[in-house]
């Protein structure tokens, strides 16, 4: 099956509507703005539903207190919504687990740009319809056109309001029908005056503001048109599901044919006019052939020109490949259902058109219900008309010619040989080789100059007289003739394989290249590297110079360039600004600041537009043509929205570097306020005590007070040491100097630290013998261990017992530090080395500050240490585990 094969139902079509077996139906009840019913007409035909069978439940049904549609509730089934307690209130949301469990056959959800509250599965409530339909559920769903992502910047221009919830526009083409609820905007302005759709206060405050006659009509407008496009959108999906052949004339539709002839301004214009008044959507198009690519720079500028001002006068414009310019236009007309097509009249002479056939009768025999519309052309132009048809193509290249005679000699000389050995009456069939090979390899010229080569030699070494250019024989004289036609013939057809096969490759590599840039910027993070991928494979594909200027705080800023560094001049700055300002293209070829040498395109985001690109041909007298310009399209698209992507990547870790920023600000300040206040109160009371009443405590209740004083110094000591040494970890500055030292002095020396920790408890000790020396900084292992003993001691408690063991593990020493305390608990596991985080409280136990930990695992990764927790599995209590690399022999 072909593409040109409109009885047949289109390959995309069939999976797309298998893609659809399965999967529920959604129906989309569309309005301009809030009021005008969209939930009163959902709820009338889902009672219409209930009364044919169907199981109609109501997942979520916002009634806002109007009494008409709260009466319409009643008699059918509520699915009890989920109630989510949010900032000292409580929120109803839909209960997406419920409605799957009771699985009706239709679920009315309302309000389909709603945001759910946090905690539920799916941030938006359409992400909640996509799986209820995935699951085989039909949906009612209701929406106003404001909050469709496409028209959100065109509702925030008409009203001056920015819309917060938007729905993709994915979204609208999932659903399978669409109706419009609407009123007219006395209607609606009337509703708001009763209060049925607002309280009479924010009634009014609406009517002046947003409920606007103009508002309410343009928000009108646009929800009609979104209607329309997506009831032809389903129109053609119909007719290429079941192979109708297009144009069914439920709007008009027009396609400008144009080519690089002075007729294609002409065509332009004509077409501009039926579409105006047939008020039609229209598009330009052109057919790139070898005949075409083969054309003059004027004819060439000539065609962009009329692809110029096809976009000026409101068209789009596409260039479309293939030997067969009739056949391609058509497949192309019925593909976008097209009911009239305007073409020029054929520029070539009739003995051309009689050779190479014509475009237009093809076109007239094909169109079938397809309207053409045949501009005349200007007989003065004819002239120019005859020299593009008469046009040769391009002499090529001189080794070539130097090959195609090599070609022609080894035929030649093999024709002889075989001539000699074997009567063969078809001889001249040799020479058909190489004319092929030439055909094939240098092209036409080429081609034309092995013909001639070929007969000349076929004459004179192979007809009689041998070795003369003189034919004795009338027959032979026919033989030569037609064997040059068919050499010159074969040659043609070979040369125009050629130039469609390089075409075809030429697209291959594009298409490669675009593929390859896309997957690239998959993995990109930088911006800079995104900007220099899009200017490196702009440069590449439209051989141009490239620049990539980002927009940050309305300002442009130049980060990537290609091939090499630029210098953009005052013209073209300000081009480039225009461009982002006003969202169009601007400078070189274009009617605004085209005294720039850059032509600046905007480069759109999926949040807005984020800055331009800028491209200049190699050859200063070159400008893109449509093919060229779809290209840089594509790549500014994608640019794009890989740029908006890192950039919405840093704002979130910005965002999550602040949020924890706060977060331990918050815990640091707690932890300070009551690490350093607990100590500092037990000095002052035994200081104070020792001055108030020192005459009256005997020596040994001033010694324990002393110790109780000196215990809580030691302590904030500690505290103080261990911000510290947090500090110094977060700043980067710890450097280990590794030195071997033996383990069990490691131990003896973090237990004589610890003593004040320890002093109330057992502490054991299982040290390997014969251990060999481990590789550390003392001070850093020596900090680790110590603290790691400190956190045993806490949760152990008085009376607890601590059990440091040391021995060999492959090439490493492992210490273990084992209490008999309450065990970590199983959530603070996996975040048990990070700053703040505690393990067990309460049962009297002080609180800590969750930096011990912290910093031992930092002092022995800086060394090439590790450190782990778990629960101890032979008794209650924790086990700490460190590693350490042993000095290698």
């Amino acid at each position: 099956m072909t593409a040109a094969d409109p009885a047949r139902p289109s390959p995309d079509a069939l999976l797309k509507s298998a893609a659809k077996e399965g999967r529920g139906r959604m129906k989309l009840f569309l309005g301009a703005a809030p009021g005008v019913g969209k939930t009163y007409e959902m709820l009338l035909e889902a009672h219409d539903k209930k009364r044919e069978g169907v199981d109609v439940a109501i997942g979520v049904v916002e009634h806002h207190g109007r009494s008409e549609t709260q009466s319409l509730i009643h008699g059918l089934e509520l699915i009890p919504r989920r109630h989510i307690d949010y900032r000292g209130r409580v929120l109803k949301e839909l209960d997406l687990d419920a409605v799957l469990k009771r699985r009706p056959q239709l679920v009315l959800i309302d309000e389909l740009a709603h945001t759910n509250a946090e905690r539920l599965l799916h941030p938006k409530r359409w992400m909640d319809v996509q799986e209820i339909l995935a699951c085989g559920i039909d949906v009612y769903s209701t929406m106003n056109v404001q909050h469709l992502e496409s028209a959100n910047d065109i509702v925030a221009k008409i009203t001056g309001v920015q819309v917060r919830e938007t729905v993709p526009d994915s979204i609208l083409d999932l659903a399978d029908d669409i109706e419009l609820v609407d009123i007219t905007p006395e209607e609606l302005q009337q509703r708001l005056r009763e209060g049925k759709v607002y309280p009479q206060e924010a009634a009014q405050r609406a009517l002046a503001n947003f409920f606007t006659e103009g508002n309410i009509t343009a928000l009108r407008e646009l929800a009609l048109r979104r209607t329309a496009e997506r009831v032809d959108e389903a129109m053609r999906a119909h007719m290429a599901l079941h192979g109708i052949e297009g144009p069914w004339e439920a709007s008009d539709r027009i396609l400008a044919c144009i080519d690089p002839t002075p007729a294609a301004l002409t065509v332009v214009r004509r077409a501009k006019r039926l579409a105006d008044r047939l008020r039609a959507p229209w598009e330009a198009v052109h057919v790139a052939t070898p005949e075409t690519e083969r054309a003059s720079k004027d004819a060439r500028a000539g065609l962009l020109e009329a692809f110029r001002l096809a976009e000026e006068l409101g068209a789009t414009t596409r260039s479309l490949n293939g030997d067969d310019p009739a056949g391609e236009i058509l497949s192309h007309a019925r593909d976008r259902n097209v009911t009239h097509i305007v073409v020029g009249a054929a520029s070539r002479p009739l003995w051309v058109e009689v050779f190479r056939g014509s475009i237009i009768r093809r076109l007239v025999r094909g169109a079938g219900d397809i309207a053409i519309e045949i501009c005349p052309r200007e007989e003065k132009k004819s002239d120019a008309g005859l020299g593009e048809a008469m046009r040769l193509p391009p002499l090529g290249e001189p080794g070539g010619y130097v090959m195609a005679s090599l070609f022609v000699a080894v035929a030649a000389a093999f024709g002889v040989w075989i001539d000699r050995a074997i009567d063969l009456p078809n001889i001249s069939l040799v020479f058909v080789i190489p004319i092929i090979a030439a055909a094939v390899r240098y092209g036409a010229s080429v081609a034309a100059f092995a013909a001639i080569g070929a007969a000349l030699a076929y004459n004179f070494l192979l007809t009689k007289p041998y070795y003369t250019f003189r034919i004795a024989d009338p027959v032979n004289v026919w033989a030569v003739f037609f064997f040059l036609a068919v050499g010159i013939a074969v040659s043609g057809v070979a040369a125009r394989v050629r130039a469609q096969t390089l075409i075809a490759r030429r697209q291959a590599r594009q298409a490669a290249d675009l593929e390859s840039y896309a997957r690239g910027l998959v993995g990109a993070e930088e911006e800079s590297d995104i900007a220099a991928s899009a200017a490196e494979m702009a440069s590449k594909l439209l051989f141009a110079r490239v620049v990539v200027l980002s927009a940050r705080n309305g300002e442009l800023e130049l980060i990537a360039e290609a091939p090499g560094p630029e210098m953009l001049g005052a013209d073209d700055l300000a081009a480039a600004k225009w461009t982002f300002a006003q969202r169009r293209a601007a400078g070189r070829g274009t009617d605004t600041l085209h005294g720039a040498r850059w032509l600046f395109i905007p480069v759109p985001g999926e949040r807005g537009f984020v800055g331009v690109i800028g491209v200049r041909p190699l050859d200063e007298a070159a400008r893109l043509d449509p093919e060229q310009r779809r290209i840089l399209d594509l790549i500014a698209v994608q640019a794009g929205v890989a740029l908006d992507r890192a950039r919405f990547a840093q704002e979130a870790a910005d965002a999550r570097i602040e949020a924890e920023s706060e977060r331990l600000k918050g815990t640091l300040l707690s932890s300070v306020s009551h690490d350093l206040r607990t100590p500092l109160a037990a000095i002052r009371s035994s200081i104070e005590s020792i001055e108030r009443y020192g005459d009256k405590h005997d020596a040994q209740t001033q010694a324990q007070l002393l110790a109780a004083a000196s215990s809580e110094i030691a302590r904030l000591s500690r505290f103080i040491d261990n911000l510290l040494d947090m500090s110094r970890l977060d700043a980067g500055v710890v450097r280990a100097r590794r030195k071997a030292m033996e383990a069990a002095v490691l131990v003896e020396q973090a237990i004589e630290s610890a003593r004040f920790a320890l002093a109330d408890m057992t502490v054991s000790r299982d040290v390997s013998s014969g251990l060999p020396r481990i590789l550390v900084d003392s001070a850093l292992a020596e900090g680790a261990l110590v603290n790691v003993l400190e956190n045993a001691g806490k949760y152990a408690g008085p009376g607890g017992r601590v059990l440091i063991r040391a021995f060999r593990e492959s090439h490493a020493v492992v210490i273990e530090v084992r209490d008999d305390g309450p065990g970590i608990p199983r959530a603070a596991l996996p975040r048990l080395f990070d700053k703040f985080v505690r393990g067990a409280e309460g049962d009297g136990r002080p609180p800590g500050t969750g930096l011990g930990l912290a910093i031992a695992h930092g002092f022995l990764a800086a060394q090439g240490g590790t450190i782990e927790a778990e629960n101890r599995a032979d008794a209650p209590g924790a086990l700490i585990r460190i590693r350490l690399p042993i000095e290698e022999p």
